[in-house]
């Protein structure tokens, strides 16, 4: 499942990157790949709380929590934010890393035996295979 991932959003960030080098003259593509994992952050918050004892705060992290859009928007305003420091444009970073985090989700709409909360601040029905 992972190397899916590699491969939809290296798919994504080459036309992406191609499209905004000649625009541009810049080509922030790596951010699409990099940010393609970022909602599988779930798996690790999820073990990291339960091994310091910390799910007695919230309700425990499960895989799927952070695929959805309210955390997608909240990733790529970070991730602009952190590269911002290292000198790139915000819009830039903004823009492609929630790319990745698309190309993500756009991945994850395939799975044929259950779906996300993928639309979670306005719903919490879950969308999956047989939404399409």
């Amino acid at each position: 499942m992972l190397f899916e991932h590699l491969i939809y959003s290296t798919a994504i960030a080459i036309i992406a990157g191609m499209l905004w080098f000649k625009r541009t003259g810049r080509d922030p593509s790596w951010i699409i790949i990099a940010s393609a994992y970022a909602p599988d952050f779930d798996i690790v918050a999820g073990g990291l709380l339960k091994k310091l004892d910390l799910n007695i705060l919230t309700t425990p992290i499960q895989h799927g929590d952070f695929h959805n859009i309210a955390f997608l928007l909240l990733f790529a305003t970070a991730a602009a934010l952190v590269l911002r420091l290292a000198g790139m444009r915000f819009g830039d970073s903004f823009l492609f890393a929630g790319r990745g985090g698309g190309a993500h989700k756009k991945k994850n709409v395939r799975l044929p035996c259950h779906g996300y909360r993928s639309r979670w601040p306005m719903t919490k029905q879950r969308w999956g295979i047989g939404t399409i």
